[in-house]
């Protein structure tokens, strides 16, 4: 039996936890074990979790957190059920570097003729795609190809010629597309401007309010609502389910809410009542909430009972919460 008919259509996440559920185990609990570079291509970051559930550990590399949790998932579904392990299973315990290497290529895309589009559109020389070499023995060999725009290279190994130039063109691709445009003309910038421009923007990004609280206006907020809301979601498994549960609960108040969200979610924050820092025009003053994290934080501020709806209305949206 295959994966695709064991699963019949769920994430392997989502099919563990029905498991557990159905024999009134505990709920699956994922650790976050580290990344590392790939040992065929610097480029490319692994992710590895471990999970724990029916008296069993699993563990599951993959190209993204996420990935990597689901991947833990299925070892574990696989171990619980007794499976014999497959060719895909094989592969990722000989060489999870490899499995997956493609899976962040959208299908039937082809990221050669792409970064020549985008090198056209912007003016840029077309990229030199060439092979850098090729090692390991013969029935597993290994391909690195390198796509070049000037002093630009960026590199790819896959067992296949035709992943690796996939795979160098698609981290070309993350590069030109964090290049800015000109903003008051909307023009594109030359290549040399872009890279200078690009380089001074990160110089200049700050990524939390508590820093930003401690620069000069000259720095930029560099935490899109996107990258905030992967961070959330990225949380271990056991702690959304938490937090979710307490948005939805009826029996709670907002206000209670907002003062256990943060604690469901295994995160610190503080809560300032009437915060005389923040006085508004009309002399009365703000409370707000600020979450203290080392990677993302959030300040979220309002008069009265709207602060406390202002709070769960924030982590509604990013816990993906469907309400009502």
């Amino acid at each position: 039996m295959s994966k695709a008919d064991i699963l019949k259509g769920k994430m392997p996440i989502t099919m563990l936890q029905e498991m557990c559920f159905k024999v009134k185990s505990t709920l699956p609990i994922y650790q976050f074990l580290g990344e590392e570079c790939s040992p065929h291509s610097v480029n490319v970051k692994l992710f590895t979790y471990m999970v724990t559930a029916l008296g069993k550990q699993a563990t599951g590399v993959g190209r993204s957190k996420q990935e990597a949790k689901h991947e833990s998932a299925w070892q574990l579904i696989r171990l619980a059920l007794e499976l014999p392990a497959g060719e895909e299973d094989e592969m990722v315990a000989t060489a999870a570097e490899e499995r997956g290497s493609l899976a962040a290529l959208e299908i039937g895309t082809d990221r050669v003729n792409q970064v020549r589009d985008i090198c056209i559109q912007r003016n840029f020389p077309l990229p030199e795609i060439v092979q850098v070499r090729s090692y390991g023995p013969s029935h597993a060999p290994v391909f690195e190809f390198e796509c070049r725009i000037r002093e630009i290279v960026r590199r790819g190994s896959h067992s296949t010629k035709k992943g690796a130039k996939q795979i160098a063109c698609q981290e070309m691709i993350k590069t030109l597309q964090s290049m800015p445009v000109e903003e008051h003309s909307m023009q594109v910038l030359s290549l040399d401007q872009a890279i200078e421009e690009a380089e001074d923007n990160n110089e200049n990004v700050i990524r939390t309010y508590r820093e930003y609280t401690q620069s000069d206006n000259k720095k930029k907020l560099g935490v899109s609502i996107a990258d905030r809301h992967s961070f959330f979601l990225e949380l271990p498994q056991e702690r959304i389910d938490e937090a979710r549960q307490l948005l939805l609960n009826e029996n709670e108040t907002v206000r209670e809410k907002c003062y256990k969200i943060a604690t469901a979610l295994g995160l610190k924050a503080k809560i300032t009542i009437a915060n005389s820092n923040m006085q508004t025009i009309k002399g009365s003053t703000m409370s707000t909430f600020e979450l203290v994290n080392p990677d993302y934080d959030c300040f979220i501020f309002g008069e009265g009972e709207l602060f406390y709806s202002n709070v769960v209305d924030y982590f509604v949206r990013m816990l993906n919460c469907k309400v009502g």
